[in-house]
């Protein structure tokens, strides 16, 4: 393995965090005023019915939330925005609150005020769902896009349950568990938190579809489907139990599920693939590279990569950079540090990065040190810019929250939140070239390599 002289760096987890509640936020318009009414005296008073006592368990956990924000956001002075205020307008919406789906809802929506991403509270077990390419326990073999209006199939696994029943890339699911695509999308649009851009929108929705898609092992999805003729067919799919799960140590998260792909492509270019950055990976990363070491060029698909562990981001950086090359800088409430990277025995071809609307966190911490040092070209879609350190604890309750407290600066001197990495070269996926079996990206990437070489 190569070996990485780090300097000042932390390990920290930079996950999704999006809502953990499906419930309706409740209104917080003033109500309007009662209307008065005289009662004749020979009338019967009728008591009025009392509003239930504060519930003091949920103000117990709005408190812990709200203080550890307070106490350990990056900003001090919070953007702007009155922290303050923001208790005193949430407090009494949580004393009202009924049941732990509305407490999370009214306790997402108030971090969301923070416009930044990698907040969020919810029940442990909700991760399985709203980061299902990283936490659930299984699934069919497909990964999916959105491409304009229609919710395309982009990726078939060999010997899944999808590919065996001749699911192919591009075709178009149109239904999940006979609830129409569009329904799921409307639906999902009103609790989708930051970062508030198209990008950050496109994620978080496709994440909203996956979700649905993956589950537990033995349970069925059923899908509508259009093939490559438009024909529509519909099929129950059992999901299938996902290998090498791997305990994120020290972290009050579910287990992982690990996938790590590396394989040499036709003109001997390597390609690399992994789901998230695990420290776990790191052996595959380094082998995988040593492996590629007379490779004409190495591609790196991050395109649905949910980000992971930092300090694996820059550990797999260290095959490729040498000579203390700077990878960005983390800015706490207290400090700020820069990262400093220095492999040893590296890889030095041309590499290519793609990724994509749903490559986040730490793919963009990863993609933006690479491409900042020279070390690698960007190809694919403009990420979302959803990158911040985020740390993770447990309330009083059980569930989980998600705060950030580390804001992450490029090595140029750009903020990753909410801005994201912009590819060098620009390409989107085309449902008629997958259908076709090509890959936009994937041949993109393949094309800047061999016009490297023969320069």
């Amino acid at each position: 393995m190569k070996t990485l002289k780090l300097f000042a760096a932390v390990s920290l987890i930079v996950l999704m965090a999006v809502s953990l509640s499906h419930c309706t936020f409740p209104s917080t318009e003033t109500p309007a005023p009662p209307v008065e009414t005289s009662v004749p005296p020979t009338a019967v008073a009728t008591a009025l019915p009392t509003a239930p006592p504060p519930n003091e368990d949920y103000l117990e956990v709005f408190e812990v939330v709200w203080q550890t924000v307070d106490q350990t956001y990056f900003d001090p002075e919070f953007g702007g925005l009155d922290w303050q205020g923001v208790h005193d307008d949430y407090e009494p919406l949580v004393a009202a609150a009924q049941d732990d789906e509305t407490l999370y809802q009214i306790l997402n929506q108030m971090m969301w005020e923070l416009n930044v991403s990698h907040t969020g509270v919810g029940r442990a077990d909700g991760w399985r769902v709203i980061e299902p390419v990283a936490f659930a326990r299984g699934e069919i073999g497909v990964d999916v896009r959105l491409l304009g209006d229609q919710a395309v199939i982009t990726r078939v696994e060999a010997g899944s349950p999808a590919g065996e029943a001749g699911l192919r890339p591009g075709f178009v699911i149109q239904r999940i568990e006979g609830v129409p695509v569009e329904q799921i999308i409307a639906t999902a649009e009103g609790r989708l938190g930051p970062p508030y851009n198209e990008r950050g929108r496109i994620d978080g929705l496709t994440r909203q579809l996956l979700g649905l898609i993956y589950g537990d092992p033995g349970t069925s999805v059923s899908l509508s489907y259009l093939d490559e003729n438009d024909v529509v067919h519909e099929q129950s799919f059992e999901r299938a139990r996902r290998g090498r799960m791997s305990p994120l140590a020290g972290i009050p998260l579910p287990a992982a599920y690990l996938e790590f792909e590396s394989l040499r492509l036709e003109n001997g270019i390597g390609y690399i693939r992994f789901n998230m950055f695990h420290p776990n990976l790191i052996p595959d990363m380094a082998d995988a590279v040593a492996a590629f070491q007379d490779a004409p060029g190495i591609i790196i698909d991050l395109r649905g990569n949910a980000g992971g562990d930092s300090g694996t981001g820059e550990q797999m950086a260290a095959q490729f950079l040498e000579q203390n090359t700077p990878f960005g800088t983390f800015i706490s409430r207290e400090e700020s540090w820069e990262t400093v990277i220095a492999g040893e025995g590296i890889y030095t071809g041309t590499v290519v990065i793609l990724i994509d609307t749903l490559s986040y966190s730490c793919s963009e911490w990863f993609s933006s040190g690479m491409q900042a040092s020279g070390r690698a070209t960007i190809v694919g879609q403009r990420s979302p810019g959803g990158a911040t350190g985020m740390n993770i604890a447990t309330l009083p309750n059980g569930a989980l929250l998600g705060y950030p407290v580390l804001k992450l600066i490029t090595p140029d001197g750009i903020v990753l939140e909410g801005h994201g990495v912009i590819p060098d070269i620009a390409v989107s996926l085309d449902r008629v070239q997958l259908l076709q079996g090509i890959d936009a990206q994937l041949e993109a990437g393949v094309g800047f390599i061999l016009d490297a070489v023969q320069e």
